[in-house]
Order: structure tokens, then sequence, then C-alpha cells
């Protein structure tokens, strides 16, 4: 949620309808050393993280052709030594909204959603300018919809948030919350970054199929692919596994364990918990045609330009590229205590899974996105 949470305004053009689905489960990376030069410029972008002082600690997974390297550094914790666990879990953020959006594009490709019909069609009554707003600008966050976590009510960020760690919140609420304030722009006519949007990209998903965007994406995504460590959780506030701890930090300077939290305040976008080894397995599947069809895939990926730090922005996913040039395609994310980058290069031969415990929020994004760089460009 967090690190993308940006409210942005730029001109766009809206493109076409999409084609049909298919899930498919992928083998497990085989274990080997990836290009030497590339681990060590990853290894170096990660430990000047933690030399932020701002970062416990970091664990990543970078394949490259098939062949993996999981890299590490800090610790698990706070002053301790033992460091962040090789497969941790964690806590993904933003990332989350890739896979709400490739739900909501499998439900397209049974012609059971229209990306460019009405949301209207599907949850009447739910949102202003009903008939002028369509999935699609739902889901590539044109459609105007003030972000509930620019609203002072719902801090997600320092402090303040530890009035909330524990507060059960429904999308109904929070989505209704968004609402009372007027819309941000004409729907259609420009960008801005809404977390809202996505929580109504699970109500979506679930007026669709009668299920919660939780079992939606379990049975479409998760099983199917084999991630064995990912969940999408509605209220449980624990990491079922081993974890690096997040932090929040006081204004007294203590700092507060924000592991355990519940996620109902991130919902569809925002509340996903996974490993480095299944985020890339996820990320190559996505990228090679396993998840999504061509078409669906080019829908996912047709970019609204943003601008020079964040790229393009298409259906849940980022598309921008790297120092050296390469296009990658993916998603960061933030939620307390825990930053999160997931990327691939579009053919998927070189995916990054990282994963920052934090002592405090990053208040310089530039060390967290040369990590990023340098899993692309040694």
């Amino acid at each position: 949620m967090r690190i993308t949470s940006k409210t942005l305004a730029l001109a766009l053009a809206l493109a076409a309808a999409t084609a049909g689905t298919v899930l498919a489960t992928v083998p497990a990376h085989a274990a080997q050393a990836t290009t030497p030069s590339t681990t060590a410029s990853l290894q170096k972008a990660m430990d000047a993280l933690v030399d932020t002082g701002n970062v416990a600690g970091v664990q990543a997974r970078l394949t490259e052709a098939g062949n993996q390297r999981v890299l590490r550094a800090g610790a698990a914790r706070i002053g301790g030594s033992r460091p962040v666990p090789a497969d941790g879990l964690f806590r993904m953020g933003s990332a989350t909204k890739v896979f709400t959006a490739a739900t909501v594009l499998h439900l397209a490709g049974e012609g059971r959603i229209k990306l460019d019909e009405p949301i209207a069609t599907y949850l009447p009554g739910l949102l202003p300018r009903e008939n002028d707003i369509t999935v699609r600008m739902i889901l590539q966050h044109t459609a105007g919809i003030p972000s509930y976590t620019d609203m002072p009510e719902f801090p997600t960020v320092g402090e303040p948030y530890l009035k909330l760690r524990f507060t059960r919140f429904t999308d109904e609420q929070l989505v209704a919350a968004a609402l009372a304030k007027p819309l941000n722009f004409e729907p259609g006519t420009r960008f801005s970054y809404s977390n809202t949007g996505y929580l109504v990209a699970g109500m979506l998903i679930k007026a669709v199929t009668g299920n919660s965007w939780q079992s939606e994406v379990t049975k479409r995504i998760i099983k199917p692919l084999g991630l064995r460590d990912t969940s999408a959780p509605t209220y449980s506030t624990s990491i079922p596994g081993p974890h690096a701890h997040g932090y929040i930090k006081k204004s007294t300077g203590q700092y507060v364990d924000i592991s355990r939290l519940n996620p109902s305040i991130a919902s569809a976008g925002g509340a996903m918990i996974t490993t480095t080894k299944d985020l890339t397995t996820f990320l190559h599947s996505l990228a090679t045609g396993k998840v999504l069809k061509p078409a669906q895939l080019t829908e996912m990926k047709k970019g609204l330009f943003v601008n020079s730090q964040i790229g393009a922005y298409g259906l849940g996913l980022r598309v921008q590229s790297t120092s050296c040039g390469k296009q990658i395609i993916g998603h960061t994310g933030g939620i307390p205590g825990y930053l999160t980058a997931a990327y691939t290069t579009p053919d998927g031969r070189t995916t990054l899974a990282l994963s920052v415990n934090e002592k405090q929020p990053q208040t310089d994004q530039a060390p967290f996105e040369k990590a990023i760089d340098a899993a692309f460009c040694a």
C-alpha cells in the first residue's frame, strides 16, 4: 500500500477488450547460482539498505534463466544476530494488487466480467458516476476514486497507525468513508493511485462469483501454482510461519514490533502474505503465460505513463525501465513494517522478489530503488 500511495495526475488513452484465460502449475526453479556480477551488485545494494539505519533486514530471491540465488542482509529482529529466514514469510503490501487484478482478468477470460463495462453492471449503487466508471479504470487507477489511505482517519504509516493495528475493518466501511469525498476528477481523464479502487475490485470479484476475493485468489492462482506459503488473510493478525520482524518507531524512540496486525485495512489492495520463492514463481508464471492467456496478459501490461519514477501503470502492474534500459513489470508494496519489490522481465527470464523488514518508514526511497535496479542491471 504505502510505497505507491501517491496521488498523481496525467493524461491518458485507454485500450480495448479481452479474451479467454487459463491457469497452470509451473515447476519449481532450479536452485543454482545466478550471474556472479548480478548477485554481487544486488548484495551490495541490500547491505546499503541496512546501512541506512532504517532497516533491520532484507531478503531477496533472484532468478535468471531458471537459476536462482537467495540473498540476505541484516537481521530478523532489531538487536538480534540471527539473519532473516532464508525463505521467511512477509507481508507483500501492494504487490497484492497484481494477484487481485489477475483474478479479475481471469474472470474476464471466462466472460463474466468485461473490462470496459460500467461498474454499475456488477456493483449497482456503490459508486458515484457508476455508469461512467469502468472495470478497467478501477484496475488502472483512472476512475478518480479517492484513496482512503490519504485520509487522516486511516493512517497506514508511522506511530499513528498503532491505534488501528488490530482494528477490524470491512471493505464497505472503508469504501464508504472514501466516497464521502467527491471524485478526484472526471472518470477516465487522469491517474491517481487509489487503494479504495482495489477494495472495489475485491468487492467486484465477490459480486460476480459469490465468493470473497481471498477465496477466488486462492482457487485461481495460489493453489494451481502450488504457492504453499502464500495466503490472503481476512482478519488473522499473525504471519503463519518463520518471518523477519517489522517495526514502527515511536516519538519516544521506542521500537514497536508491528509484525502482528489486522490486514483488513489493506484487503484486496495489500493484505497478502508470501515468500520470495512463491513470489518469484508467481511472477515467472504470469510473464510466461501460465496465469493468463496472451490476450489478458497484453491488457494487463498496457501501461498508462505516469512519470519517470513510477513509469507506466497497466492493470495492477507497473511497467517501467531500469537504468540500463531493460523493461520490467511488477509492483512495489508497503504495509507497516515491510517493503516489497516484485518484478520480472516481460519474458520471465529474470525475476526479483525482495522484502525489507523496516525499523521505521523509508523517507528516502533511493536505496530501495537501487536494490531493484541492481537485480536487472549488473
